[in-house]
């Protein structure tokens, strides 16, 4: 059975889930946790190079943190802003 997370798409929340990555016997799966989401619903945000240690890492998460670090036009996601959804 998976471990699903769903955070926000954001500084905050990436850093929550690598925390659960790190600290967990088996990690968790993104949930609602995608850039496409974020392009779509989220909000204008500026790149947080802070993030960088999880762009480059082995995380489920560390394409995510990557465009948050570096990448133009970033965007920021809430994840109450969205309804939970089935992951099949």
């Amino acid at each position: 059975m998976p471990f699903l997370r769903c955070g926000d798409v954001d500084a905050g929340g990436l850093r929550i889930f690598r925390n659960l990555e790190q600290n967990l016997p088996r990690g968790p799966r993104p949930h609602l946790m995608t850039r496409e989401l974020a392009e779509r619903a989220g909000q204008p945000a500026d790149a947080d190079p802070s993030l960088v240690s999880i762009a480059k890492s082995d995380s489920a998460i560390c394409e995510l943190a990557e465009w948050l670090a570096f990448g133009s036009d970033v965007r920021h996601l809430e994840q109450e802003a969205l309804d939970p959804a089935p992951s099949y």
